[in-house]
């Protein structure tokens, strides 16, 4: 009994062993002018004063509130984290997301900074993002590649374009 027991555990691999890791920022960052925060801080007045004359106060509050959120999220500077890959799935600081949770990856470029970008299950976090070395690049291809389905060109939802398109016809910030 111990023997086979002892051979039952050398044939099954170890859940914990690290397959790579990697410490990155916690997410793409590029430093904002100060034109793109009075570019915000404009737009926000001009819909507070359109939404003032129909009397929809609820609606400011929303408006106020989104431009606090793109604010916090523009200013604040990324944090180093962790990332791991592990025979049962992905650690992304800590939340081992395992590989039946996992749909897809591809790789993406943004700022200047590559990105890794794992699709999920999850309808509340679709996406996963790990900011990555240029030089990883082959051998995370590699090494997601056993466990998860490469994408070339990733499928563009509605919000997607619609973004796209705003970003292109609405810069908040000059191309300098």
């Amino acid at each position: 009994m111990d023997k086979s027991g002892d051979k039952l555990l050398s044939e099954k691999p170890d859940l914990n062993q690290v397959l790579f890791s990697w410490k990155s920022a916690s997410h793409p960052y590029k430093k904002r002018s100060r034109v793109f925060y009075q570019t915000i801080a404009a737009f926000s007045f001009l819909m507070i004063v359109i939404v003032f004359f129909l009397h929809e106060f609820l609606l400011i509050g929303v408006i106020l509130s989104i431009a606090f959120v793109v604010y916090v999220i523009s200013s604040v500077p990324p944090i180093e984290i962790e990332h791991k890959i592990l025979p049962i799935g992905f650690d992304n600081v800590g939340r081992v997301f395992r590989w039946e949770e996992l749909n897809s990856f591809w790789f993406d470029r943004r700022w200047n900074q590559d990105i890794m970008v794992i699709q999920t299950h999850y309808p509340l976090q679709p996406q996963l993002q790990a900011v990555i070395d240029s030089d990883m690049r082959d051998k995370l291809k590699n090494l997601m590649g056993k466990y998860l389905l490469y994408v070339e060109k990733p499928p563009k939802t509605a919000f997607d374009k619609l973004s796209e398109w705003m970003m292109n016809k609405l810069p908040l910030e000059s191309a300098s």
